[in-house]
């Protein structure tokens, strides 16, 4: 028994290429490809096509009957850095039962002998996407293609040649059909012959120019076999949708998202006659008005997706009556202003997601009427809507029977009371999102341990107060986001969150918490830690522990604490750091020079500390720099002249400062066969900066491209460097209150960019650069308190300055201030002095010719011992007044 069976085992190996390998003849014609596809000097498969059964090789299939190759998967396989590839097709032509052929993402730019295409006369499958092709590279001969069921031309340039199309006319046997990013518009679009292609189930469009049309769409009416069309990003407007669309019987899934609908539905003949639609995309147009009553009509939806638009009034109950096969609901963002109750969703027993956020007049009630819901959802997303406005405004309690629940966002929904206990003893909840709402009480107390699945919990900006749990480890064990910011906690910061091996971002700013910063969070090995803000609380101690080993960090913020002691040598082992805001705090010490090691820090904050000590010199090797911040410090010494040296005030260079992290969203039918979808959580990183003489809050993209050099509030001396002027892309410099001498350096007129400067409260000298006028950006300029001379420029962006921007330089003059400029304005010092002379001995003759004449009569008050507010006290003898009146007239 056991050698029959061995033997049957055996002959069936041996069918399977173990007896025998693949056709030699088929092995050396792979080389020849694998050579082709590497010139010049590539080596892609050099790894995967070794030995001598090629039908073993990565992406190649033999038929087990005959071992002839049938299918070539060499999809992405080219070197990218390698030029154009022109594969000669006579190579694969030569296979002679080839039935898949994949050379998508390949830098094909056309072909040697593309005749050879022609022969492939068994082929089924051909997958040429997304390389450099145009019209004149399609294959000549579409009519010998008899068997072809599925052609991918899509992210080729095909649209510049106007027949470029008309010979897939013969493809007749051709189901899957994509076009998607290929340049079309009606001219190259082969609209007369789409009714050859009556097998066609599956065309996609996606990103094209078929919009700007009206005919463009016309022929898709006669593809009555069509159950997929994907017209996304096609430029559609009203009058582009065909009338005759309801002859497309057989249709399923509709997707014309991404255009410029404006019409209701109802309006468009033929659309509401798609009754066996299962999915329908018309995201990002701009619809108005209501639902349409028709949507009711077609039982057999799944997918539904009306977000991004511009609908209003309520969301139809009765529409979802027989829409019993229903999954997935999103309508969010747009201009819903009515009330909807969940009890119209309660029979939908297929109900997997629901998305009406951002909605923000809609009022959206769970409580009542009463209800039972039939189905589990995977996804609940009612952020920025009202929730629950007549019970209180309490979170729904239907959540606490949804045993598949993944993702919740109430976020930004007017919630009060407190957080019960059972939302975070669900199970399944991998997202919780509360956001912005007034949620008050003490963090909740799970009764579970170890079996959460939570991953993100966002309870920032409520009004929660009290201790975080001391067993966050235990409750949370999976955490990869936990912002608790702008609440109203107290105590320390738990120990056990520095045993959150799965933390990647950490918030806990704007609270009141203190105590100092668990040494385990920042020293542990291994740490997957990118986020770390903990601002505006009450924290101390030192700073950062000399072991600290955060490897991945990219965003550390401990700004507005009461954190002391210096900055230890090589605290940070954070090649990745980005951002690091340690301003407001009491450090004390120099500024490490080793922060020059953080070559990827982009922006740099220590103001508002005790540093003492000079500037570094080795900051000038920090490339990447765009914010230095070293105000309000008692730093001294000279401004380092190689500041230029930095590339980003060079040059513009965009920084991305948001932090993304990936977490398994749910599980989520967006296509009729299911995919696992990973959602992005995004932070956008904020940070406060004083530019323009205000204080503003920076964050996204601005924050990436502003450039800031902010040294005032210091001891600085010497002259400003003139090598100051080559930063180009500079946008704003403050070196106020400092002991800066020397001129305003000419080359100033070279900061382009430059939208605010600061120079007041120093010792410059000299006049105001008049080639200064050039800086068209310049909208806040202060030199006041200084030691400046001249005229003060007065055309372009100088006449938008007020006085306040040169008070207090006593040898300025001209508009905006009342001293005018004369032509001798450099001799007027001296003219001065010699008026006052003048002034003064007119005043002395004067005094004296007083006294010669009335001298006597104030010897007749003194005597009889008159008292006068003006007289010296009487000493006896009158030698008092005698002295006291040669005094006044010599102190005149």
């Amino acid at each position: 028994m056991f050698r029959t069976a061995f033997f049957l085992v055996s002959i069936c190996c041996c069918n399977f290429y173990w007896c025998h390998g693949c056709l030699e003849e088929e092995r050396i014609l792979l080389l020849q490809i694998k050579d082709s596809i590497n010139y010049p000097g590539g080596s892609s498969l050099d790894k995967d096509w070794v030995g001598k059964n090629c039908c073993q090789w990565h992406g190649v299939e033999c038929k087990p009957s005959s071992s002839r190759v049938i299918s070539i998967n060499l999809n992405l396989t080219r070197d990218e850095r390698l030029e154009l590839w022109y594969p000669n097709t006579s190579l694969f032509a030569a296979f002679k039962e080839l039935e898949k052929l994949d050379l998508a993402r390949n830098q094909i730019g056309g072909w040697v002998m593309p005749q050879g295409l022609c022969e492939l006369k068994n082929l089924r499958y051909l997958r040429l996407a997304f390389n450099d092709l145009d019209g004149r590279e399609l294959p000549p001969c579409s009519t010998n293609l008899t068997l072809l069921e599925e052609l991918s031309l899509s992210g080729n340039d095909l649209g510049s040649y106007s027949s470029a199309l008309t010979g897939l006319c013969g493809l007749r046997n051709i189901r899957n059909l994509n076009l998607c990013s290929t340049n079309l518009d009606e001219r190259a679009f082969p609209l007369l012959c789409l009714s050859n292609l009556s097998k066609l189930e599956t065309l996609s469009l996606q990103d094209n120019d078929l919009g700007s049309y009206s005919s463009a769409l016309t022929g898709i009416c006669e593809l009555t076999a069509l159950r997929v069309l994907d017209l996304s990003l096609n430029k559609i407007n009203d009058h582009s949708i065909p009338k005759c669309w309801g002859n497309l019987s057989s249709l399923e899934k509709l997707d014309l998202s991404d255009n410029k609908l404006k019409s209701p539905f109802n309006s468009l003949t033929g659309f509401c006659e798609l009754r066996h639609l299962h999915h329908l995309d018309v995201r990002r147009n701009s619809y108005v008005g209501s639902i349409p009553q028709c949507f009711g009509n077609m039982n057999y939806l799944r997918i539904l997706f009306l977000s991004g638009n511009q609908f209003t009034g309520t969301i139809p109950s009765s529409i979802f009556k027989n829409m019993t096969n229903l999954m997935i609901i999103s309508a969010s963002h747009n201009q819903f202003n009515d009330s909807i109750s969940f009890s119209t969703f309660a029979n939908l027993s297929e109900l997997a997601h629901i998305d009406l956020s951002d909605n923000v007049r809609l009022e959206v009630q769970t409580e009542h009427p009463h209800w039972v819901p039939t189905f589990q959802l995977e996804s609940l997303l009612l952020s920025n809507c009202t929730l629950n406005k007549r019970g209180g405004n309490g979170i729904p309690t239907f959540i606490s029977t949804q045993r598949s629940l993944k993702t919740l966002d109430l976020s930004h929904s007017f919630l009060k009371g407190t957080i019960p206990s059972w939302l975070l003893d669900n199970l399944t909840v991998g997202s919780l999102i509360l956001r912005g709402n007034l949620l008050k009480g003490p963090f909740p107390q799970s009764t579970r341990r170890n079996n959460s699945m939570l991953n993100e919990l966002d309870v920032s900006d409520n009004k929660i107060f009290g201790e975080l749990p001391s067993n966050m480890d235990t409750l949370f064990p999976n955490l990869i986001v936990f912002n608790m910011s702008k609440n109203e906690l107290q105590g320390t910061i738990p120990v056990s969150i520095s045993k959150l091996q799965t933390l990647q971002m950490l918030d806990l700013s704007q609270n009141n918490l203190s105590g100092e910063m668990p040494h385990g969070l920042i020293s542990r090995n291994n740490t997957s830690l990118e986020y770390l803000r903990l601002s505006n609380n009450k924290l101390h101690g030192n700073i950062l522990s000399k072991f600290s080993n955060m490897t991945e960090l990219v965003v550390l913020l401990l700004d507005n604490n009461g954190f002391t002691g210096t900055i230890a040598s090589n605290m940070l082992s954070s090649p990745s750091l980005k951002i690091l805001d340690l301003s407001k705090n009491n450090l004390s010490g120099f500024i490490p020079s080793w922060l020059s090691f953080l070559m990827n820090l982009a922006i740099l904050h220590l103001d508002g500390n005790f540093f003492n000590g000079p500037i570094p010199s080795e900051v000038c090797q920090m490339q990447n720099l765009h914010i230095l911040d070293l105000s309000n410090n008692k730093i001294s010494g000279s401004i380092p002249s190689c500041l230029p040296n930095i590339s980003s005030w060079m040059k513009e260079i965009s920084i991305d400062v948001d932090i993304s992290v990936e977490i398994l969203y749910f599980r989520m039918l967006y296509s009729l066969d299911g995919t696992n979808y990973a959602r992005s959580i995004n932070t956008r990183v904020t940070t406060i900066l004083t530019t323009k003489g205000m204080i503003l809050t920076y964050e996204g993209l601005p924050l990436s491209l502003m450039t800031i050099i902010d040294l005032s509030l210091n001891q600085l001396t010497g002259n400003i460097p003139s090598q100051m002027g080559h930063l180009k892309t500079l946008h704003s410099l403050n070196l106020s209150d400092n002991f800066l001498s020397g001129p305003i350096p000419e080359s100033f007129q070279n900061l382009e960019s430059i939208e605010s400067l600061d120079l007041s409260h120093n010792k410059i000298v000299g006049t105001i650069p008049p080639q200064m006028v050039q800086l068209y950006k310049l909208s806040a300029f202060n030199v006041s308190s200084n030691n400046l001379s001249g005229a003060i420029p007065n055309e372009k962006q100088f006449l938008t300055f007020n006085e306040s921007s040169y008070t207090a330089n006593p040898h300025l003059c001209g508009p905006p201030l009342q001293r005018s400029c004369s032509c001798n304005n450099s001799s007027q010092p001296r003219d001065n002095k010699e008026e006052k002379k003048k002034k003064k001995t007119t005043l002395q003759s004067l005094t004296v010719l007083f006294f010669s004449t009335c001298g006597w009569l104030l010897h007749i008050f003194w005597d009889f011992g008159v008292s006068l507010p003006f007289l010296p006290t009487r000493t006896g003898d009158g030698s008092s007044l005698v002295q006291w009146t040669g005094a006044l007239i010599a102190a005149i």
